[in-house]
């Protein structure tokens, strides 16, 4: 119910606390407006303070489970991008390593020695079943 509210409980305490510690001038002296009830004072700085406290348990608690649904979409992201690489060929699975190892087309030829048409092939394999079109879409993927 009073995260329904929240956005007025800020104002409210702000509002009872310049209630609380209105002051008046007069004859040269400063009072407070309500001196004579000082119960009254106490009460509503308490009664703002709880609200003010209020205020911020919500906003934890809103937090909390939103970082909590970011982690769980995130997981869901990363289970449904493992299973597409426990798709991938074990050649296709070095190939995606080196790639992204940072390696270049040529220095992957030259260390799993293929030719740049297999390679190509390699790639465009494992692009399919990832449903990605480029390097930097994979890296994006993996920062995931």
């Amino acid at each position: 119910m009073l995260a329904k509210h929240q956005k007025y409980l800020l104002g409210i305490a702000l509002l009872l606390s310049s209630i609380a510690i209105s002051i008046r001038s007069s004859d040269g002296k400063i009072n407070f407006v309500l001196h004579r009830y000082p119960a009254l004072i106490f009460l509503m700085i308490v009664i703002s303070s709880f609200l003010v406290a209020a205020y911020f348990q919500i906003n934890k608690r809103k937090m909390s489970i939103l970082s909590n649904e970011i982690k769980e979409q995130s997981k869901i992201r990363s289970e449904g991008f493992d299973a597409l690489l426990s798709e991938l060929t074990e050649r296709q699975r070095e190939v995606f390593d080196l790639i992204i190892s940072g390696k270049t087309n040529k220095e992957i030829m030259a260390e799993l020695f293929i030719e740049q048409s297999t390679l190509k092939t390699h790639i465009n394999q494992i692009y399919g079943k990832l449903n990605i079109k480029s390097r930097s879409e994979l890296k994006s993927k993996l920062k995931h």
